[in-house]
């Protein structure tokens, strides 16, 4: 696997995903100008499919640490 400084030498491995059309242009009028700069993925669609990804994994994990508490 490649490694990359953005991922500050941790190792990585490529996902290939497929979405639909409107998905893609509500992703690029999100992080797109003008709104664009203020967003952490700033015009980087793959930076805005794993910042995503991280989240919602997050959340996840959350739910179940909560429920599996309960």
């Amino acid at each position: 696997m490649s490694k990359n400084r953005l991922f500050k030498d941790q190792s990585k491995t490529r996902l290939i995903v497929s979405v639909e059309v409107d998905t893609v242009e509500a992703i690029d009028e999100l992080i797109g100008k003008p709104f664009g700069g203020r967003h952490p993925a700033r015009g980087n669609r793959s930076e805005f499919v794993r910042l995503a990804i991280e989240e919602k994994l997050a959340r996840d994990l959350a739910d179940r640490q909560r429920l599996g508490a309960a």
